[in-house]
């Protein structure tokens, strides 16, 4: 595999970028493309909602539309088949993702919009998200037991504590949706953000799941994010902890290895040089051999994820390395500057 790619002025730098990386995230995304049912959604063992979302979230990282590439019918199907679990509500967690699956449709449907060319497909998604993101606000507003939640998300709508990984995607649906045009107040992004430093441990550099608690690779990327969308990433914290990723890479036994997978290169894309070339040296290295020849998917690894070598059990790992790969390619609004 022949690595290219060098930092231009004023861009992120892009480092370590294989030849055939296209293919590999493509021969991923055919193998999706084929779990894809009459209805749109997708043949999973996981929340067949948050599972389209994630699909469809893949297609879009690697330049795909409904319009555009060979994915569009199965983008334009699984769309159909996403705005149809909003419900009278808009809430897209009632197929067991809860708030996860919630704020992952939410951020798909932001990035549909912005690139949907049917006019009445664009006022539906339109109106999804409108729904979609007061359930985001009514998330932030409940009332918390303990003033340190204040800011964030947890699993449920009215939750009374909040957890950095439920966050993350939440700021990101917030982000999402502000790019295309909805009211996201600024002070959504900065009670988000001050959750987010009661997740820091500053003796380890690095954020954890929930206030006090051991930090990880995941969450730390998930807090460097979350810092990003308030302040570009320019808080001493967000510095600091990309130090953490470069010194703790992810792990074959790191639990939800794939998820970690993607935060870390996503977040490592936009901490620098240094942070970017030894993430994604190290996460490609696992990626790469993990995928099937056979049919382009990657198996379940067990500890947090759904495991497993059946066709349904892979369309999770399969669509987060798809993600992980793509982050260099920037194709997609979330993985740009």
């Amino acid at each position: 595999m022949t690595l290219a790619g060098a930092a231009v002025a004023g861009e992120a730098p892009k480092p370590l970028i294989p030849q055939d990386l296209e293919a590999t995230i493509d021969h991923g995304l055919f193998y999706l493309q084929k779990l894809q049912k009459n209805d749109g959604s997708f043949e999973t063992s996981a929340a067949p909602a948050a599972s389209a979302a994630l699909v469809i979230l893949a297609m879009l990282a690697s330049g795909h539309t409904t319009d555009l590439g060979k994915y569009g019918q199965t983008l334009r199907s699984a769309v159909e088949y996403l705005i149809g679990q909003g419900g009278e509500r808009g809430y897209f967690g009632a197929d067991g993702s809860k708030m996860y699956g919630h704020a992952i449709a939410t951020l798909v449907l932001a990035q549909v919009h912005g690139t949907e060319l049917d006019e009445v497909l664009r006022r539906r998604v339109r109106q999804s998200l409108d729904k979609a993101l007061r359930v985001i606000f009514a998330g932030q507003d409940a009332k918390k037991e303990r003033d340190i939640y204040a800011g964030g998300w947890r699993y449920e709508v009215n939750a009374t504590d909040a957890d950095l990984s439920v966050t993350g995607w939440c700021v990101a649906a917030m982000r999402a949706c502000r790019s295309v045009g909805l009211v996201v107040p600024k002070e959504r992004f900065e009670r988000a953000a001050g959750f987010t430093l009661r997740c820091y441990r500053a003796e380890r550099k690095a954020f954890g799941y929930q206030p006090q608690q051991e930090p990880s690779p995941a969450m730390t990327a998930a807090g460097m994010l979350c810092l990003a969308a308030v302040d570009g990433g320019a808080r001493t914290e967000s510095s600091s902890a990309a130090q953490f990723l470069i010194d703790n890479p992810v792990k074959e036994s790191t639990p939800f290895v794939y998820y970690s997978l993607y935060y870390t290169t996503h977040a490592a894309s936009a901490a620098g040089e240094k942070c970017w070339t030894a993430v994604w040296r190290h996460n490609l290295a696992m990626l790469t051999p993990l995928q099937r020849k056979d049919d382009g998917a990657w198996p379940g690894r067990g500890t947090g994820e759904p495991a497993g070598d059946n066709r349904p059990g892979r369309l999770y790992p399969t669509a987060m390395a798809c993600l992980a790969l793509s982050v260099p390619l920037r194709l997609a609004p979330m993985f740009r500057r």
